[in-house]
């Protein structure tokens, strides 16, 4: 396989991993239920109250997300109302200065999915040990504003395009985390989750620079990028000339045994290790404040490791030369034309090189929740979550604020509005509750936009939920022992 059929390879795996992920993070509304056992994912401090809580596999929980920072359906596709009808951004009716105005220099597409392996929790003293076991699916898509600058105006005289950030960031891996809390006084609760992680498959930019400077005269070209990849299951050849010569899946995998699947489901060359760490205070009686970071560590990769790297110095191209009467009834100048094209992405892909790579590390994104909530009765509070997400180009900030009620033990409901992406009309709700000893739930933090303004809507998560909990009552009656505050009913 050579070297156009690499390229294709790379992005197709690109593009495989940027479907699969139809993205899920955590919901910020899950900050402000902790009558959900999952929701010391958010915040290792936060003790469910029940016992013991036992997941149901695949479903506790079962996570989405999709978030763009910058671009929105109804950013591609609009009415036309001199035409009567549907147009894309491309159109030659369109605005192109309004959907340029709406990219950042760096924008970002993120994506989260995961889905839970086994979830299991129980209650010792004023300790409360979790375990859970999750498949996820980690990516993040960057694209500078001036592709489709370029893309959209032209190459205009004297103007240099930056690239810089181009790339994309993709994991698929599995996490076995152990987490812990505990009531160390009356007011205060602190926790921590280990989390011990195996990559199945990585795609990852490692270096991205990237500028066109254009002229009359001529175009110039700088790079300096670096793509890496961890296909464990993939067989790779090279020829004699350090080309990629086939690509295929292992031979092993046309039968694969259950050892086999599980040793790349869980493999130890892909190995990484993150914390997540939680503390909630009670300063006063009807106030709590809190704080989390999440995803605190990294992948070391280092199992079928290859890599991609194209460099460019101030590569210059000053254009092609036709004579139009050169042409024969055999060799058109269309055929010319197309030749001397083809020639030059030879070149330029000439400079695109593929060879065995070698170990990188990959740190996860890594978020940061600050939290207040206020009680104005046991069972009913108000609260104000501050969310960071350090992605590897961008930091993305997220503001929540929320309506509490609860029931007693059937019944959680939130009613959240966020701010996430520039954008303001994130309207969200989470809803909990138990029937016997069956919990179940579903969480977004903006599944009413999709309802009221779908064609703006930049962001989509949702959390769903099956439990069983047991203890409830032997917790509470627990919990007046200690001299808890009634913070979660």
């Amino acid at each position: 396989m050579k070297r156009k059929k690499i390229i294709a390879l790379f992005s197709g795996l690109v593009a495989i991993l940027l479907i699969a992920e139809v993205n899920g993070q955590v919901t910020n509304s899950l900050y402000f239920m902790p009558g959900v056992p999952q929701s010391n994912r958010i915040n290792p401090a936060i003790q469910p109250n029940c016992n013991f809580y036992l997941g149901f596999p695949l479903l506790a929980p079962l996570r989405l997300e999709l978030s763009s920072s910058s671009l929105a359906y109804k950013d591609f596709i609009y009415p036309d109302y001199e035409l009567d009808s549907l147009i894309t951004f491309l159109h030659p009716n369109a605005d192109r200065e309004i959907f340029l105005d709406a990219l950042k220099p760096l924008n970002f597409v993120a994506s989260d999915i995961g889905t839970s392996l086994a979830s299991f929790g129980f209650r010792a003293g004023r300790n409360f040990i979790s375990v859970d076991a999750t498949t996820r699916v980690d990516g993040n898509f960057y694209y500078p504003g001036d592709v489709f600058k370029l893309l959209l105006n032209g190459a205009m005289e004297d103007e240099t395009y930056s690239f810089d950030g181009l790339g994309v960031d993709l994991s698929v891996f599995n996490e076995v985390s152990i987490g812990w809390s505990r009531n160390i006084l009356s007011n205060l609760d602190i926790g921590a989750r280990a989390k011990f992680l195996f990559g199945v498959a990585n795609v990852t930019t490692n270096r991205s620079d990237l500028r066109l400077t254009t002229s009359m005269d001529s175009w110039t070209i700088e790079s300096d990028m670096l793509l890496s990849a961890s296909l464990p299951f993939a067989e790779v050849t090279y020829d004699e000339e350090g080309l990629i010569e086939e690509v295929d899946v292992k031979d092993e995998f046309d039968n694969p045994s259950p050892n086999l699947i599980s040793g790349y489901l869980f493999n130890t060359k892909n190995f990484g290790f993150a914390a997540d760490l939680g503390v909630n205070f009670h300063p006063l009686d009807r106030l709590m404040l809190s704080a989390s970071v999440t995803d605190l560590g990294f992948i070391r990769w280092t199992d079928g490791i290859h890599s991609a790297s194209y460099e460019l110095d101030a590569y210059e191209f000053k254009g092609i030369e036709v004579n139009p009467l050169s042409g024969t009834d055999d060799y058109s100048v269309g055929d010319m034309v197309d030749s001397t094209l083809t020639a030059i992405g030879d070149s330029l892909m000439g400079l695109f090189v593929m060879q065995e790579g070698g170990a990188y590390g990959k740190r996860l994104n890594t978020k940061l929740y600050l939290g207040a909530s206020y009680f104005v009765t046991p069972k009913i509070s108000f609260g104000l979550l501050s969310r960071t997400d350090f992605m590897n180009n961008k930091i993305a900030q997220q503001f929540t604020a929320s309506a509490n009620l609860t029931t007693g033990r059937f019944i959680n409901l939130s009613l959240t509005y966020s701010y996430i992406n520039n954008y303001f009309k994130n309207f969200g709700t989470g809803l909990s509750f138990n029937v016997g000893p069956f919990n179940m739930y579903l969480i977004s933090d903006n599944i009413l936009n999709l309802a009221l303004w779908p064609e703006e809507t930049q962001s989509v998560n949702l959390w769903f939920g099956l439990n069983l909990t047991f203890g409830y009552r032997a917790y509470t009656k627990r919990a007046k022992e200690y001299k808890d505050k009634p913070m979660v009913y």
